[in-house]
């Protein structure tokens, strides 16, 4: 599969329960323009690292509904979150090594994203991040 990536900021409560599988969905108010199915996750502060991989399944607009098995996901299926879509995770990588604010910025000229950036605005850190030693912690793809 073609990577189609973007680069978001995820707090470290939630990358956490990502991290546990209780969060199978991350939830945005928005969807980018270019298809999307890998996700470069910056972990912010007080981590502030870059520091993990998610693979994309679905990305589902509300009104329509999610397994209600998740963390936030019957509020978003009751219309109750800010967020009108769930980007369905179905693997999640952890780097062995993240990569600090300090090397992102020094190195790469990253700069944490508000919203989103898509993977071109970095080429030199998305072809790192493509080569670089990582364990799969979560992996859905094969759950019936």
């Amino acid at each position: 599969m073609n990577e189609k990536a973007i680069y978001i900021s995820i707090k470290p409560q939630f990358t956490k329960l990502i991290e546990s599988g209780e969060k199978n969905y991350e939830f945005r108010k928005y969807i980018p323009k270019k298809e999307i199915n890998t996700l470069y996750v910056y972990e912010s502060t007080p981590t502030s690292s870059l520091k993990y991989i998610i693979k994309l399944g679905k990305i589902i607009e509300y009104p329509n509904k999610i397994d209600p098995k998740g963390y936030g996901n019957k509020d978003f299926n009751n219309g109750l979150k800010k967020s009108r879509y769930a980007y369905e995770i179905k693997k999640v990588y952890k780097l062995k090594t993240p990569i600090s604010l300090m090397d992102l910025k020094n190195i790469y000229d990253f700069n944490p994203p508000q919203a989103y950036s898509y993977d071109n605005k970095y080429p030199e850190l998305t072809k790192l991040l493509k080569e670089a030693e990582k364990d799969l912690i979560i992996d859905k793809i094969n759950d019936f």
